[in-house]
C-alpha cells in the first residue's frame, strides 16, 4: 500500500530540522511501544496502531533566505492510512511532544494553511 505525504511548511524557530526529526523519530518509535505515552495520546484521538505502523516522518529546510530566520521547515508525515491520520499524528502526538522536548517556538508560524498532500511508492 502507498503512502500519503502530507506537508506542513513553517517559519523557522528556534530548533533546527534535524533536532525537530530526531525528536519526531523517537516519538514515533514510542507509538510502537503499547505503553508509552506517545501509544496512550494517539489512542486517545482515536489513533489505532495499525494505522500510524507505517508513520515515517521528515523534516527539512525548505527556502532560504538572506538570514537563518528566513529559512523555512518542512514538516511531512507519511502513513498509509491516509492524510486525516498524518494530520492528527501531526496535530496530537507528534508536535505536542516536539514543542515540550525544544520548546514551543521550536517551529515559527505556519506558512501556508492549505495542507500540501502527495502519494508516495
Amino acid at each position: 500500500m502507498s503512502a500519503e505525504m502530507a506537508l506542513w511548511r513553517f517559519e523557522r524557530g528556534d530548533a533546527t530540522a534535524t533536532e525537530i526529526q530526531d525528536v519526531a523519530r523517537e516519538v514515533l518509535a514510542e507509538l510502537r511501544e503499547p505503553g508509552s505515552e506517545a501509544s496512550a495520546a494517539a489512542a486517545t484521538v482515536g489513533l489505532e496502531p495499525a494505522d500510524v505502523a507505517d508513520a515515517r516522518a521528515e523534516v527539512t529546510d525548505g527556502e532560504h533566505g538572506a538570514e537563518p530566520i528566513l529559512t523555512t521547515i518542512i514538516v511531512g508525515i507519511a502513513v498509509s492510512a491516509g492524510s486525516k491520520v498524518a494530520e492528527s499524528l501531526w496535530k496530537d502526538v507528534l508536535w505536542p511532544r516536539i514543542r515540550r522536548r525544544l520548546g514551543a517556538r521550536a517551529l515559527g508560524l505556519e506558512k501556508t494553511p492549505a495542507k500540501a498532500t502527495e502519494r508516495e511508492g
